[in-house]
């Protein structure tokens, strides 16, 4: 089991532990800032309060160029290190004021962590010099007790635009008295809040304070400077996971569309079509059974154009993709069942864009411009409990031209487009429906043709993901979700399988498992269980213990549930999702 293993690598590492001394660099190392080049974050909070020079900060900002700023109010990015600019602006700590660029292909990036109780600490990992490939490993500790403890381990070069100068130390800022000293040998004394040294290293060279620990202990004023004894372990590399095929069953999507390219031929003027559940994630298209037109718009979505705009629904909405309680409407006659801004569709109905996509409803996807005249509302009918998206009488882009539709969305999961106006001028234009997700392309069909026909079933495979952000680190819990679980009566159970990896997978077609394929060797090395009962999804979170003996692990996880309907064998099989553990 995980468990015993994760108990026997805790105790060899502690076993170690009492003869050697601690890795110089503190983890974890937190939420990537994701900082750009010359860039600072927005204001962090501490955790705890930090008193330096008399004043208590419970927020900092991070500047990507070696940096801290104490308090909520800097944001000066600077590259270029210099003695009268540490004095005059704001309260700062330097681990290395340089010229870094975290978004040089390959560098590392900047990295905020406040998990441990009265710590914060911001870690510069792999981040390249500017115009370097060489790379930064720093750290800046911030604790309770109002010390300051900087780590630096391979220091890159001064860059081409920094100046000449490195800057290592802390300033009151707001005018301070200079005060630059020589920090070694340590320790050191000083009598002063603004402690620090301005080194000369001209382009290409490096400061002398590689491999250095040291702690800056407050004598209020002032420091004392020390060095701290640590053993020299190189920052590792960031946790990270991806996903590894795909799972079972193999992915149906359900799509009806019509493209119009000469204005002559459009045919749906008067007309509705309601899409009808079909119990399966497809609809039946029938016409004349929903309500007329609803004629009460009154909330504008004040819509310009290529504008989109997010919608709350006064109910939830089922569909075959799942269920929303918000949609984006965009100006240009289409909405969409996600989460996600897709953008305002510019220029024209897309045919490999409503496939590729997210679920989306056209009512007519062409190019127009409420600004020039007309407007889009969304309303609840309070009569037919519908709820009402309608382009009334917008114009076309650079026309004079309007178009006039509605798409009504019911609790129940049916929905109408009905067609009222239309007079486009020319382009393309495509009205249907389609659950997206890479569905196969039915080719164009004559909409206003349809009566009763069956668009067929949407199966969704069983998933396996993680959120964004999220990686498998050591002390940090790391969690995975699985997603497209069968409802009731199957979906009782979901079981996370974590094991080795068998490399491309093995098909399990043999077995029953039509279109799956096993990731995870068995035996597994553990496997954890979650009750489901029906629910779409379940999400599974594991705590990876604080032990470097877990650094650079690879393993491969995969997910399996319930389903009588899936397959001869009665389950669906998620895709993998591959775990390396780092230390970040």
């Amino acid at each position: 089991m995980l468990r015993t293993l994760l108990t026997t690598f805790v105790a060899a590492t502690f076993a170690a532990g009492l003869t050697s001394q601690a890795p110089c660099f503190d983890l974890p190392a937190g939420t990537d800032l994701n900082l750009g080049d010359d860039t600072t974050s927005s204001a962090l909070n501490l955790g705890f309060t930090f008193t330096y020079g008399g004043v208590a900060y419970t927020q900092v900002r991070v500047c990507s160029n070696g940096y801290v700023w104490l308090g909520a109010a800097n944001a000066v990015a600077d590259w270029n290190p210099t003695e009268a600019e540490l004095l005059a602006q704001g309260p700062r700590i330097c681990g290395a004021w340089m010229d870094f660029n975290p978004t040089i292909v390959g560098s590392g990036h900047v990295y905020f962590d406040n998990s441990t109780p009265g710590f914060a600490r911001v870690t510069w990992a792999g981040v390249y010099t500017f115009g370097t490939t060489i790379k930064t490993d720093m750290q800046i500790t911030l604790d309770l007790t109002n010390s300051v403890t900087v780590t630096i381990g391979q220091l890159g070069p001064s860059s081409t635009a920094q100046g000449g100068t490195t800057i290592i130390g802390a300033t009151t800022g707001g005018g301070a008295v200079a005060n630059n000293i020589v920090l070694t040998p340590r320790p050191i004394i000083s009598a002063s809040d603004t402690t620090y040294q301005v080194i000369l290293n001209p382009t290409g060279t490096v400061a002398p304070y590689a491999n250095t620990k040291m702690q800056w202990t407050p004598t209020s004023p002032g420091f004392v400077i020390t060095d701290v004894a640590c053993t020299a372990i190189p920052l590792p590399l960031p946790g990270s996971a991806a996903v590894v095929g795909a799972g079972c069953p193999t992915a149906t999507s359900v799509s009806v569309y019509e493209t119009f390219t000469v204005p002559a031929s459009i045919d749906l003027a008067g007309l509705d079509k309601s899409f009808v559940p079909n119990g399966c994630g497809g609809y039946f298209v029938v016409p004349g059974i929903s309500p007329t037109f609803f004629t009460g718009a009154a909330n504008n979505l004040l819509l310009t154009d290529d504008s989109t705009s997010n919608v709350a629904l006064p109910f939830a909405f089922p569909h075959g993709g799942g269920t929303v309680s918000n949609v984006w409407v965009s100006s240009n006659g289409f909405i969409t069942l996600d989460g996600t801004d897709p953008g305002s569709g510019c220029c024209a109905g897309d045919p490999v864009a409503l496939l590729a996509g997210s679920p989306r409803i056209a009512g007519m996807w062409e190019d127009l411009n409420p600004a020039a005249g007309g407007a889009v509302f969304a309303d609840l009918d309070t009569v037919t409990g519908e709820f009402c998206i309608t382009w009334n009488a917008v114009r076309e882009f650079g026309q004079t031209n309007t178009e006039t539709f509605q798409i009504a969305l019911s609790p129940s999961g049916q929905f109408t487009i009905r067609w009222v106006a239309l007079a486009f001028a020319g382009g393309t234009q495509l009205t249907g429906y389609s659950s997206g997700g890479g569905a196969t392309n039915p080719g164009s069909s004559d909409v206003s043709a349809l009566n009763g026909v069956n668009l067929g079933c949407r199966t969704i495979p069983l998933s396996l993901g993680f959120a964004s952000g999220t990686r498998p680190t050591i002390g940090l819990s790391f969690s995975s979700t699985a997603s497209g679980i069968q409802s009731l009566p199957n979906g009782v159970f979901c079981i996370l399988l974590i094991s080795t990896e068998i490399p491309g997978g093995v098909p399990l077609d043999g077995f029953g498992l039509t279109g799956c394929t096993a990731y995870v060797a068995l035996p597994e090395i553990a496997s954890f269980f979650n009750l489901t009962i029906g629910a779409p999804s379940t999400t599974f979170t594991i705590g990876i213990p604080n032990d470097n003996a877990f650094l650079g692990l690879s393993l491969m996880t995969q997910a399996i549930s319930d389903d009588l309907t899936a397959n001869a064998f009665g389950y669906r099989v998620s895709n993998g999702l591959r775990w390396n553990i780092g230390g970040l």
